[in-house]
């Protein structure tokens, strides 16, 4: 009977580039986490930089250590682990959570609240998860070597604790390629065709009776991230690891499925889980935008119908001016006049909102590929800012039916008999407003209780 799921992560392709951004995360807990600031004190912290930020620790540190590396910005500069499991391995240990107010997106879980830990104190944090996270500690010590580690610290401020550490891939000794020499000790070059057709000279390697590259055993300190992977097991070393760490850590008591050995199932890291729930989200969005757009697109077109007989009535004032007296006939005029407006200002931002709509799909579709996506989301900000901006223009629109919704409000009782009509069928798109824009409700109110009173007093108030 286990616990829960055993969780361990492996990245190692981090490049100088990506040393700012780990930075960043670990020491200001910024990044792609949603990070509660009340529980960042309760992190624990195995090892920290010294320097002022990665690079110059890792910098300082291949120096003092006098390593040997590539100067190259495509070298792997660091590797990072991050052990945990699911929040139900936790519970079993004592730990209380409670729900965040957000809820799952995509995936297995998608709908279900999303939970973190409920810590106030250090004795929310049981001793058998602190014990956990030591071992877990000890563990990549043991395996990576204790003076190869850069950081190491244990986040109880996410919405599940993990231990999360990056090191150094240093080798002992290296394979070099071998190349003939003269007798003065001088390599020889040869001359070849480069693929683009042309000869060039280049020193010529030493080969076997069977024309095999012969390689050279070096010894020293060197980083070098593929010979540190093969000597760990190749591509089988990601699942020795995994098994390796099963071992260790049922062995100290803690029962971790370790999964299906030899299944291709990739975790999700972190960016990965980022990016699923934030298109996610952003598909739901756009899809609540657009059905926004009809419901509104149905009441505009009502609202059309219904403005014409008004732009008539203006066009012909001068012949009923004998019906109304000097202050009536003000305020058609007024009413006409703002009418327009409001008319104006509601087609522009159905505009605004159609060309809103196209760039967010232009920018769904380029993000499909995973590495463009994955370079937008280093902007920490991505998602909350594409839904910020969603949010604000559906705001918009709804200021634009409020707008129209008081004017017609305001202006009702002085309206010509002739458009009450007019008017009452546009009681039947009220719903539709509503639906759009159901926080006013002092709005709809003054709607409901304007025909209704028209209704039952024969409309006395139209009578010339």
């Amino acid at each position: 009977m286990y616990d829960g799921k055993q969780v361990l992560r492996i990245v190692n392709s981090y490049k100088s580039k990506d040393l700012y951004n780990i930075g960043n995360e670990m020491n200001k807990r910024q990044g792609t986490g949603n990070y509660d600031k009340d529980r960042t004190k309760f992190n624990i912290h195995y090892k920290d930089i010294n320097s002022y930020n990665l690079y110059q620790e890792l910098k300082q540190k291949l120096e003092d250590n006098n390593i040997e590396y590539l100067h190259k910005t495509k070298t792997n500069m660091l590797n990072g682990i991050t052990i945990t499991s699911g929040q139900e391995f936790f519970q079993t240990l004592g730990m209380n959570f409670k729900e965040t107010g957000r809820y799952h997106q995509s995936g297995e879980n998608k709908g279900q609240p999303i939970m973190c830990p409920n810590i106030k104190s250090n004795d929310d944090i049981p001793e058998e998860i602190t014990e956990y996270f030591d071992y877990c500690y000890d563990f990549i010590k043991n395996k990576f070597g204790e003076e190869n580690i850069v950081m190491a610290q244990v986040h109880y401020d996410e919405d599940t604790p993990h231990l999360q550490a990056y090191f150094l891939p240093i080798v002992k000794e290296v394979k070099r390629k071998s190349y003939e020499k003269d007798l003065e000790g001088n390599v020889i070059k040869e001359t070849i065709k480069g693929k683009d057709g042309k000869e060039k000279l280049v020193p010529k390697l030493k080969r076997d009776s069977k024309g095999k590259i012969i390689y050279d055993i070096v010894k020293g300190n060197f980083l070098n991230n593929d010979q540190f992977w093969k000597d760990l097991g190749g591509k089988e070393s990601f699942a020795k690891l995994q098994n390796e760490f099963n071992d260790y850590i049922t062995g100290k008591g803690y029962r971790l499925d370790r999964g299906n050995i030899g299944s291709n199932k990739v975790h999700q890291d972190k960016l990965d889980y980022q990016i699923s729930e934030s298109k996610a989200q952003l598909g739901n969005l756009k899809e609540y935008i657009s059905n926004s757009k009809e419901e509104l697109k149905k009441v505009t077109n009502s609202l059309k119908n219904h403005l014409k007989p008004l732009n008539n009535e203006e066009i012909n004032i001068k012949k009923t001016l004998n019906v109304y007296n000097r202050k009536d006939v003000e305020n058609l005029i007024d009413y006409a006049t703002n009418l327009k407006r409001l008319n104006n200002l509601q087609t522009y931002t159905i505009k605004d909102k159609d060309s809103k709509n196209f760039s967010l799909q232009m920018e769904n579709d380029y993000y499909k590929n995973n590495k463009q996506l994955i370079k937008a989301m280093e902007d920490n900000h991505y998602k909350d800012k594409y839904i910020k901006e969603q949010k604000y223009d559906y705001s918009r629109l709804e200021d634009a039916v409020h707008e129209i919704g008081k004017a017609l409000t305001s202006t009702l009782h002085i309206l010509p008999k002739s458009s009450i009509n007019a008017y009452f069928k546009l009681a039947q798109e009220v719903n539709a407003v509503n639906r759009l824009n159901s926080k006013d409700k002092e709005a709809q109110d003054e709607f409901s209780k304007l025909f209704n009173h028209n209704n039952d007093n024969g409309m006395e108030l139209w009578k010339g």
